[in-house]
């Protein structure tokens, strides 16, 4: 009887919370599935009152984002986004472990200064790029948003991936001292292994505030450099809002952030957690 009177309640407790995470997925899922229904729906049944549930599907808004050209547009932003975290990586790495193991004439400052760049307003810093970049001949250029992109993303980079370095044993790293290591040698094949979960999932939100900027992208892109989120706007047009193309764009914004998600799920999840037990 005791046994049944305990696990009654666990039971009961199990169902109520698998209930309210059901619930709570519903709602959050439920705008992805509304604006998948609007790729497919005629625009007279769009708005219709009551809400049509059963229609006829068409491609219709599918044509038109293809004829407008928004595929390289959306190509654009994946190679942009991609190159750009990629450097954000290779530059901000070993920038992190600096910060975190080695003594530096005024680290504290410059490692402030470093984070305070990515606490100012973008608006704060986009005028400044614009003048500079005017000036040097980098507007509308890959290369010059390159450059932005990673300016406000390396700060972030590192400032995280410090954090995952000073969890890091450092007896390891002794241990590896003693055999005559160099420290570049103890960098890659110590370290370097240890932190590859914190620097994907580091990455995975650098690639995904790089694709979901805007301003940057508005001011110091052009025709030349047109990103997915600055050409949403042209479906906002004189006769009313495209809301069936902009639910196509909208979706297909959304699926390379899943795959790149999907795909690195495993690492992610290391990554985030990492550091959060210690013995």
């Amino acid at each position: 009887m005791a046994a049944t009177s305990v696990t009654e309640p666990t039971a009961r407790s199990g169902v109520f919370w698998t209930s309210v995470t059901v619930i709570y997925a519903l709602v959050v899922l439920f705008p992805i599935f509304w604006m998948a229904t609007m790729m497919v729906k005629p625009n007279e049944a769009m708005f219709a009152r009551p809400t049509q549930w059963l229609f006829t599907p068409t491609l219709e808004h599918f044509t038109y984002v293809l004829a407008q050209g928004f595929h390289w547009h959306l190509l654009t932003s994946f190679v942009l986004c991609t190159i750009s975290t990629a450097l954000v990586v290779i530059i901000g790495t070993p920038a992190a472990y600096a910060f975190a193991r080695f003594e530096m004439r005024a680290k504290d400052d410059l490692f402030l200064f470093i984070l305070a760049s990515r606490m100012a307003p973008p608006v704060c810093l986009v005028i400044p790029f614009y003048l500079i970049f005017a000036k040097v001949g980098l507007l509308d250029t890959f290369l010059g948003l390159t450059l932005a992109y990673m300016t406000f993303n390396l700060s972030f980079y590192i400032w995280v991936l410090r954090s995952f370095c000073r969890d890091l044993p450092k007896e390891l790293e002794e241990a590896a001292a003693l055999e005559g290591w160099s420290k570049l040698q103890i960098f890659r094949r110590v370290v370097f292994p240890l932190l590859r979960n914190g620097i994907v999932a580091t990455a995975v939100l650098c690639f995904i505030f790089a694709w979901n900027e805007f301003l940057f992208a508005f001011m110091l892109g052009g025709r030349g450099v047109e990103t997915l989120p600055v050409s949403i706007p042209k479906l906002i047009t004189s006769q009313g809002v495209r809301w069936g193309e902009m639910a196509v764009v909208g979706m297909t914004a959304l699926l390379p952030v899943l795959a790149v998600v999907f795909v690195l799920q495993r690492h992610i999840v290391r990554g985030l957690t990492l550091g959060a037990v210690k013995g």
